[in-house]
């Protein structure tokens, strides 16, 4: 059995392991290391992480046709529209989703452009980019004020009450299944999950438990992808991301130039018009105060 001092040196060496590979037939480098010169008794075992619990690769992207589904899911109803208004802002800029949650329109949305960065938030290695605001964006920054993105719900009085928030995901994934984004959850056996029928609704038959497919942050790949398809310029993309760290002189005033990001942004609107062609979520003049069903107008054009 370990001593206590031993026990102390097993805790000290895993904290030194910091990001190392933790996987495998053989114990981390650190844990091998204490373990050759002596420094701990033995190193366990830590086993392979199976196949099916290895996160995937990140290619998933959404089509313009899934996009205009989303977005018109989004915009359905008020207590979505935060959701509409999140989407229209990442597949318009290719800014970080914590950037766009916290972003305020007073001190953040201004001259033309977003500063994804705050004043006064020193930058991190998830870099916050500057960009400029796109044609069929601008109209739906036009009248925010506060944060950005807000969402809304009622009270007990039916008043509404609109508050920031730090996470559309449960929003998000009610956007993917209304929009047929979406798969049946399965358990850890493998089995299909069902709800059970809901007799105060006069249901006899149980319903599959449904889950989207994707994220909030699948969007971010979807605008990538769709801009290296329309040949923007590799460092245009990654400027607007965050990805590119850039000397102090050109961070501090090459947002200034009016060529800025210029090949983006067209490939961005090139984007939106492709989208247009599933939808017009997406333009500002379809939305005003009231529910908005799309589907229900387009069926009334037929």
């Amino acid at each position: 059995m370990a001593t206590g001092a031993e026990v102390l040196v097993v805790v000290a060496v895993f904290a030194s392991v910091g990001t190392e590979v933790m996987t495998g037939s053989e114990p981390p480098v650190s844990l091998r290391h204490a373990w050759e010169n002596e420094v701990i008794p033995s190193a366990p075992f830590i086993p392979d992480i199976s196949e099916k619990d290895k996160p995937g690769p990140k290619d998933l992207v959404y089509t313009p046709e899934q996009i205009a589904r989303i977005l018109e899911a989004a915009i359905r109803i008020p207590e979505r529209w935060h959701v509409h208004l999140f989407v229209m802002i990442m597949l318009s800029t290719h800014g970080r989703g914590e950037a766009i949650l916290e972003l305020d329109a007073e001190s953040q949305v201004r001259g033309g452009l977003i500063y994804f960065n705050a004043a006064g938030r020193a930058q991190t290695k998830k870099r916050r980019s500057i960009v400029p605001i796109a044609p069929t964006l601008a109209p739906w920054l036009a009248d925010v004020t506060g944060k950005v993105i807000q969402y809304r719900t009622t009270d007990r009085d039916g008043n509404t009450i609109v508050k920031p928030t730090a996470s559309i995901k449960t929003a998000f994934e009610a956007c993917l299944i209304e929009a047929g984004i979406c798969e049946q959850e399965v358990d850890a056996d493998g089995n299909a999950v069902w709800h059970e029928p809901r007799r105060r609704l006069g249901e006899s038959h149980r319903r599959p438990k449904l889950r989207g497919i994707g994220s909030p942050n699948t969007l971010r790949h979807t605008v990538s992808t769709e801009l290296h398809k329309r040949g923007v310029p590799e460092a245009q993309i990654d400027a607007a991301a965050g990805h590119a760290g850039v000397g102090t002189n050109k961070k501090n005033y090459r947002h200034l130039r009016p060529d800025y990001l210029g090949e983006f942004i067209e490939g961005v609107e090139d984007y939106w018009l492709e989208i247009g062609q599933f939808t017009t979520a997406h333009l500002r003049y379809q939305r005003d105060t009231n529910v908005i069903d799309l589907a229900a107008k387009r069926a009334g054009r037929k």
